[in-house]
Parts: structure tokens; C-alpha cells; sequence
């Protein structure tokens, strides 16, 4: 950013990471959405033979239950977060929420999000819920996708603790994680501190 720029605002730059990581996430709802119905098909097609047991559908059956919970859990974390969030924010299920989005994808290359709450549900900030947001969001994508001629994706973990007047978001995987320069600037404007060091990142949201 050049000296004297005003920072980008946060509700556009969180627009266009949610757009990317719905688009990104598509592959998995319409994944989910067809094993539900292939398996609801078999189970169907198989329980209306008159001598059929009920061990020959049971498998289809949970197998379609499995998709069903994780289109279920997937469209809850869209839903939550295409809404404007009230303040204070919770960060331990603003973290949730979007690790389940950006973890989202059928594609080999990507990478998943796995969460550890330390925080004893005590996890509200002052800042903003869209710089939250785009705080948890960039660097999630950033690993999870992997660029090409760059980084490969990367599974990633986060661990979420208290201090007592913070919250911690430890990001780490088993290549560096960094904020993307085109966040910097507008989070820290907004309060959002982080450290970087050789394969993690913390970022420290102040508490409410």
C-alpha cells in the first residue's frame, strides 16, 4: 500500500473472500448433494423387494446420512455467515464457522481446517465482525487452496485460547502461513495484531 493510502474497507474485502470460498466450497455441496441422492436411490430401489433384509440398505442408508450432515453443516456456516454479525463477536464460532467453509472442497490438491476451542466459550471481541471474519478467512484460503508457481496447500489447525484480555487464533501447518499484504493494512487499522513465525500464525483479537 502506498505511504498515506487509506486501508481498504473490511466489508468489501470480506465480500470477496466469502465469494471465493463459496465458490471453492460448491464442489463439496454439489458432491454431498449427489451422494445423498445415489445412496437415498439404492436404499429405495433395495427396500421395495418384498424379502429384502434390512442389512441390505443399511450401509446406503448411513452413507447417505453421513452426506446429509455434512451438506447440513456446511450450508449452516454459509447461511451464518452471509448474514451481518451482531457484536460482540464471537470468535470461537466465527472460527468455526469458517474453517467449515474454507475446509470445503472435493479437489485432491486442497487442504482441510481442523478447530481446538480453549477458550471455555468466553470468546467475545470488540472488533468488528467483518474484520474477524476476513482476519480468520485470508490466510485460511491462502493455505488450504494452494497457488500455482507458489505455495501448495496445506492442511491446516487452529487452536483457539484466552488470555485475559485476548484471544489467540494459532494457525499452523507444516509450511509458513502468512496474512496476505492486501488485508494487512485494514486489519491493523482496525486492531488485529499477528506474529508470523517459520509455519504458523497468531493473530490476537482483544477481548469485548
Amino acid at each position: 500500500m502506498a505511504k498515506g493510502a487509506v486501508p481498504a474497507d473490511a466489508g468489501s474485502l470480506w465480500l470477496a473472500a466469502l465469494q471465493h470460498a463459496v465458490a471453492r466450497a460448491s464442489h463439496d455441496v454439489k458432491d454431498a448433494l449427489n451422494g445423498v441422492s445415489v445412496n437415498l436411490e439404492v436404499v429405495r430401489s433395495r427396500a421395495s423387494r418384498p424379502d429384502a433384509p434390512a442389512s441390505a440398505v443399511a450401509t446406503f442408508a448411513d452413507a447417505a446420512a453421513q452426506q446429509l450432515e455434512r451438506l447440513s453443516s456446511l450450508m449452516d456456516a454459509v447461511l451464518a455467515l452471509g448474514r451481518a454479525e451482531r457484536d460482540p463477536v464471537d470468535v470461537g464460532v466465527t472460527l468455526r464457522r469458517i474453517a467449515a467453509l474454507c475446509g470445503a472442497s472435493s479437489a485432491a490438491a486442497d487442504s482441510g481446517v481442523t478447530v481446538r476451542d480453549g477458550s471455555d466459550g468466553e470468546s467475545r471481541t470488540r472488533v468488528s465482525g467483518d474484520v474477524v471474519r476476513l482476519a480468520l478467512a485470508a490466510p485460511l484460503l491462502d493455505a488450504v487452496v494452494g497457488v500455482k508457481g507458489g505455495p501448495r496447500a496445506a492442511d491446516v489447525a487452529c487452536d483457539l485460547t484466552g488470555e485475559p484480555d485476548a484471544l489467540v487464533v494459532r494457525m499452523y501447518a507444516d509450511r509458513p502461513i502468512r496474512m496476505p499484504s492486501h488485508v494487512a493494512a485494514t486489519l491493523r487499522a482496525a486492531g488485529v495484531q499477528w506474529t508470523e513465525a517459520s509455519h504458523d500464525l497468531s493473530l490476537v483479537f482483544p477481548r469485548a
